[in-house]
């Protein structure tokens, strides 16, 4: 049998080390700049690089536009479904990366009638805590009762605790505003109604924890960022 000549070699030396230089010159930085994509989280989560995410102090928060459920409403509505998408990935992309990345980030803030409560398992997107589902509660004038308004939320409690589930009931009221847990959209889902307008859900998470949660039942309860993600599960959390 023939030898290969010296030259063979060497040319498969320069491929290989061609070929490594690409991996790291291409797909090194696109793990690590887009933490969000489900495999590349799996890889940083395996070899130990996984961005910590922050609990922020009330002091120097991220930067955000306060929104209550009129304004969240008439800026998400417009946006298409492809538009939505995109803008899904760059919220979570955010989230991950504790805000370094330059993007907007919207805090929510208005009157929620509470539909239903549960606990996070390991299937969900946060794995450990409770998430509400709530109904937006809008006044028309000063003296008006408040009306159902086609804005939902759900509210992610990082490990709260599973019994919190029962103290937090369907019809009890919430009031969410800025201070003191800085409560962020994560993911906005527009819902198609045949015979009215659309419903805009929102999916929020705290970035501040330094204040307890008070329920309208039971003790209050503390809760803080994930450790992790499951970024194979979908958001929402609740299926509608």
């Amino acid at each position: 049998m023939q030898r290969k000549p010296a030259h063979f070699w060497w040319t498969l030396v320069i491929i290989l080390a061609a070929c490594l230089a690409l991996l790291s010159w291409i797909f090194v930085p696109y793990v690590f700049n887009n933490p969000h994509v489900s495999s590349n989280y799996k890889i940083l989560d395996k070899i130990g690089r996984l961005p910590k995410i922050k609990a922020f102090s009330a002091l120097d928060p991220p930067e955000g536009d306060i929104s209550g459920v009129k304004s969240l409403y008439h800026t998400f509505r417009p946006l298409t479904s492809d538009k939505l998408e995109l803008h899904n990935e760059e919220l979570i992309k955010n989230y991950i990366g504790n805000f370094k990345h330059d993007y907007i980030n919207t805090y929510v803030q208005g009157d929620f009638r509470v539909i239903k409560t549960r606990v996070l398992t390991k299937n969900d997107r946060f794995t450990k805590g409770i998430a509400i589902q709530a109904v937006a509660l809008l006044k028309q004038s000063k003296y008006s009762e408040p009306k159902i308004f086609p804005v939902w939320i759900e509210i992610i409690l990082p490990n709260a605790p599973a019994s919190a589930a029962e103290d937090i009931r369907q019809g009890d009221m919430m009031e969410i505003n800025k201070n003191p847990f800085f409560a962020s959209v994560l993911h906005v889902q527009r819902i198609e109604r045949v015979d009215d307008d659309p419903i805009m859900n929102f999916t929020i998470v705290p970035l501040v924890y330094e204040s307890p949660w008070n329920p309208p039942h039971g003790s209050q309860f503390t809760i803080s960022p994930p450790d992790k993600l499951n970024m194979s599960a979908k958001l929402p959390i609740f299926e509608l």
